[in-house]
C-alpha cells in the first residue's frame, strides 16, 4: 500500500484558522494586482473593441464577467 501525501504553501491544511500577518499582506497585494489588471482590461476592451475580433472580444468579456 502506497500513501502520497502533499503540501501546498497556496492551500494550507483546513485546521489552521489563523494567517500569519505576512501572509495577509501578500494575499492584499495580489488582490490589488487582480483589480488592476480586470480594471485595465475593461478600459482596453471599451477604447479597442472595435479593432478586435468578436469571438476574442466576447471570450474576453466572458472572463472579465466571471471574475
Amino acid at each position: 500500500m502506497t500513501m502520497h501525501a502533499s503540501f501546498s504553501i497556496l492551500n494550507p491544511p483546513a485546521h489552521t484558522e489563523r494567517r500569519s500577518v505576512l501572509r495577509q499582506f501578500i494575499d492584499a497585494v495580489i488582490e490589488g494586482r487582480r483589480c488592476k489588471a480586470a480594471h485595465e482590461l475593461a478600459l482596453y476592451l471599451e477604447h479597442h473593441k472595435h479593432s478586435l475580433k468578436d469571438d476574442v472580444r466576447i471570450e474576453l468579456q466572458n472572463r472579465l464577467r466571471g471574475r
